[in-house]
């Protein structure tokens, strides 16, 4: 019977857990008013296009969306600039390499989301430029592209 409570008390805590998981997944995956899609997933490069804007929503919101859905598998932590990526689709970033963030979004609100002088990459006839701003810094406004992509790391 001591057994018993134990597995109960144990199972009862587990469930607690899941449920707070559960709870902090769904509220970091909260879409607001944006609609995006995933136009490209694989090991190399993840392509959102956001087709409505909400300027409330990052970047990250979109990934966090994804993840969630199981549509892809993302790894990082927080920090004092935002979510900082460390893993998309089973790659994790290393001493050689990283995921650099691109986007077609340019000048906003008088803020310069990206600068091609920085580096561009091409995708489906658009030329999208190095972000100037993480994924948690990155608004999702409508017509645009947002582009993680596995880059060497330049010596």
């Amino acid at each position: 019977m001591k057994h018993m409570r134990i597995f109960f008390v144990v199972g009862a805590l587990a469930a607690a857990l899941m449920c707070g998981a559960l709870i902090g997944c769904a509220q970091a995956a909260d879409k607001g008013d944006a609609e995006f899609r995933l136009v490209a997933n694989d090991e190399t490069c993840v392509v959102i296009a956001a087709d409505k804007s909400d300027t409330d929503r990052s970047l990250y919101d979109a990934l966090a969306f994804f993840a969630t859905s199981g549509e892809i598998t993302m790894d990082g932590s927080e920090s004092e600039y935002g979510f900082y990526l460390t893993s998309l689709n089973g790659r994790e970033a290393t001493d050689e390499y990283y995921w650099a963030v691109y986007t077609t979004l340019g000048i906003l609100d008088g803020v310069e989301y990206s600068n091609a002088a920085w580096g561009t990459w091409e995708y489906g006839g658009e030329t999208l430029a190095s972000a100037s701003y993480g994924v948690s810094g990155l608004p999702l406004v409508e017509g645009e592209l947002y582009a993680l992509v596995w880059t060497a790391i330049e010596s």
